[in-house]
């Protein structure tokens, strides 16, 4: 769909560029020109207000931010932008990871925050040493979030060269 938007935009722009002087398509009709980008072809960060890694959820209709740190790991649901928080009813988050021929699951455990309503949030987090030194061996899995009633998966796999992160602190 993006593509689609992208390949009229480009014609749009293509065809009242060329001419002063104002164009027709073959229908008869006047090509529109866009001075914003629709929502769904805006570009969201590299990484989220945390600075973590962004896990994609339903075509970008959410976001997960994965922050990896000698605290543990903490993971935020964001918004189809990837700056703003959402809350959702959920006490826990489970992943799953790969490594090595292993699976095994981690919960993160909902972290409260005062500005949010009662029984939601959108911090999850986990000091298990297991989960960090499965990450920093570079594990890979899914993460499954239900947001608004619907269910999402995200693919989760680690990025070695981030900030903020030491690697070489842990033994190995």
């Amino acid at each position: 769909m993006k593509r689609f938007y992208f390949s009229i935009l480009i014609a749009a722009v293509a065809i009242s560029g060329c001419s002063n002087k104002k164009e027709e398509t073959a229908s008869g009709e006047t090509p529109v020109v866009m001075d914003e980008m629709p929502p769904e072809m805006e570009m969201h960060p590299e990484h989220g207000p945390h600075g973590g890694e962004l896990i994609e959820l339903g075509k970008e209709a959410y976001h997960i931010e994965f922050v990896h740190s000698d605290a543990g790991v903490t993971m935020y649901t964001l918004d189809g932008t990837a700056t703003e928080p959402v809350s959702i009813p959920a006490e826990t988050l489970t992943v799953s990871l790969k490594l090595e021929g292993k699976v095994k699951s981690f919960d993160l455990a909902a972290v409260a925050s005062p500005a949010e309503e009662s029984g939601k949030a959108s911090a999850f987090a986990s000091a298990d040493p297991d989960l960090s030194d499965w990450m920093d061996r570079g594990a890979e899995g899914v993460i499954v979030v239900n947001i608004d009633g619907k269910s999402f998966t995200g693919n989760l796999s680690h990025d070695h060269g981030h900030e903020g992160h030491d690697h070489d602190e842990h033994d190995h």
